[in-house]
């Protein structure tokens, strides 16, 4: 681990703390009238996204002692270590790795001595196959029909990612199959997303890396009965139903082969993981090149936020002027109005303070 002090305890820190004072009291018209060229000054492009960031309250000295800060918190430090594979988390000493998730085929992250990317293609290519399969037609339900429906069951982020990016993605997806999600514990939440479905045209995906979280195998259990009950046979259940977990006694239990089990590791935390299996809907929804030209852009962002220069790097900026606003001007809130209506599911607010 890199051992720095607490930002609130850097030089950076104070000098921020007096230039806020001098400030804080000033409007955007009144900068954006001394500075003609402030738009400009203020946009970074990379990865084909463009940051404008002129809007926030900030002078070029503002943006001076920020990136000061994060030389002195040694950021880029932090970076290269998470990048390494290194434990970044403290806490449960674990690597942070969803960088690896979208990694190239060939290139390499090493966690303890182990080539994690390598791994990342074998379910990949797991995926992309049975995505293939399903979207073809070649994968048929216990009856013999075709899988026309896929139904999430997942939470938290087995959940939120994959709806998310189905929902951006929507005008992408295979055009005569249905995509649901499920997380929510109230059975009601299940009858919706199948009140009109055929369990003889349905595939549940149940995501969850133990395969023991509470919600997920509440709502597995009733998919079950309700696929055994449609189809009058337990043995329905190997081909309605493929898992996302690394628990492979708890998948063949359930009555799932475990050749179709997805798995993933302990380095992919939950808000990152859509591009795990765990967005093997999303697979199925886009198809297998669409999604990895999908890992593509994530993988483009990844690596300008590895090289470039703190005071041009998107994500760094992005992460300064949230530091800036939430601890100097105790803007707590933050809005996310996408600008595309598939984009809505995106919306969130969160606190942060130190």
């Amino acid at each position: 681990m890199v051992a720095t002090l607490p930002p609130t305890e850097t030089p950076a820190w104070q000098a921020l703390k007096a230039h806020h004072a001098h400030i804080q009291g000033m409007h955007l018209r009144e900068l954006f009238g001394a500075d003609a060229g402030r738009a400009a000054r203020f946009t970074v492009e990379a990865a084909g996204l463009t940051l404008d960031y002129s809007k926030n309250r900030i002078t070029a000295q503002t943006m001076e002692l920020l990136v000061q800060l994060a030389s002195e918190c040694e950021v880029a430090k932090r970076r290269d270590t998470m990048f390494a594979g290194d434990p970044i988390n403290f806490t449960e000493h674990r690597a942070v790795l969803h960088v690896a998730l979208r990694a190239p085929r060939g290139s390499q992250i090493q966690v303890n001595g182990r080539d994690v990317v390598a791994d990342v293609h074998v379910v990949l290519d797991q995926m992309a196959d049975f995505a293939t399969r399903v979207r073809d037609g070649a994968w048929l339900g216990h009856t013999g029909k075709q899988i026309r429906n896929v139904v999430n069951i997942g939470i938290g982020g087995s959940y939120l990612g994959p709806e998310m990016a189905y929902r951006a993605l929507r005008s992408h997806s295979h055009p005569t199959m249905n995509f649901r999600f499920v997380a929510n514990i109230d059975g009601a939440a299940f009858a919706e997303a199948t009140h009109d479905l055929d369990p003889t045209e349905t595939l549940f995906i149940v995501s969850s890396k133990t395969f023991t979280t509470l919600e997920t195998m509440t709502n597995a259990a009733t998919a079950r009965d309700w696929i055994v009950s449609g189809l009058g046979s337990d043995l329905a259940v190997a081909r309605h139903f493929v898992a996302v977990s690394t628990n492979a006694a708890g998948v063949a239990k359930f009555g799932i082969d475990t050749v179709n089990m997805f798995g993933f590791w302990d380095w992919v935390g939950g808000r990152y993981s859509m591009d795990s299996a765990i967005g093997l809907s999303t697979m199925i929804a886009i198809g297998a090149a669409a999604f990895h030209e999908m890992l593509s852009g994530f993988h483009a962002m990844d690596e300008h936020f590895r090289t470039a220069p703190l005071a041009q790097n998107l994500p760094v900026l992005m992460g300064l002027l949230t530091v800036w606003n939430s601890n100097f001007f105790n803007a707590e809130t933050v809005a996310i109005l996408p600008y595309a209506a598939p984009l809505a599911h995106n919306l969130i607010r969160f606190r942060r303070t130190y």
